[in-house]
């Protein structure tokens, strides 16, 4: 939006809700610390622009995106799915984002064997599946890996008796997760 404006080109309604799709979409419907001003306001202009109502827009993106029903157990692990190293430490993570706490329960209930059975394959040490609410603003942080949950725990200082790993306020692999984790990776 920022290069169309810069070159005075005029937006298109169509384009207008590309633009404003991606924008809800990388800032979770502005819930992401990786949100800014400038998201904000351009997001604002070019619902105008194209004539939708951001809240409306957003959520039925979200439902739609997020429709995982007729999705195989791998098919959503690797949706959006990125590895990392650090410190000789390998390591991957895969976040689901929905606006519906049924369906990340029918998504775990999907994951769980699914990583069961192929986490050896992964080639990695450890691996985390991020279910994200974003209406709630939290993620149900999933652990596969023999040091996968003491990292998650030591990362974020959670009881040792929290049975579920429940991380409120978080939602941003790249900002709130990843640094986390690699904190405790570097020790």
């Amino acid at each position: 939006y920022q290069m169309f404006q810069e070159n005075g080109v005029e937006v298109s309604s169509q384009i207008a809700g590309l633009l404003l799709a991606a924008i809800i979409s990388d800032t979770l419907m502005f819930r992401s610390p990786t949100c800014t001003v400038i998201d904000r306001t351009a997001a604002e202009r070019l619902s105008e622009i194209c004539g939708v109502d951001i809240e409306g827009f957003a959520i039925d993106m979200f439902s739609a995106g997020s429709d995982m029903s007729s999705r195989s157990a791998k098919e959503i692990f690797n949706q959006d799915r990125k590895s990392f190293e650090v410190n000789d430490h390998k390591f991957m993570v895969s976040q689901i984002n929905s606006m519906n706490k049924i369906e990340l329960d029918e998504v775990k209930e999907k994951l769980i064997p699914y990583l069961k059975k192929k986490f050896d394959s992964l080639g990695v040490e450890m691996c985390y599946v991020m279910l994200t609410n974003i209406v709630k603003e939290d993620t149900e942080l999933l652990c596969f890996g023999e040091s996968a949950e003491a990292v998650a725990r030591k990362a974020f200082q959670l009881p040792e008796e929290m049975v579920n790993i429940v991380l409120k306020g978080l939602v941003s692999r790249k900002k709130q997760l990843i640094p986390s984790i690699v904190t405790i990776l570097q020790r």
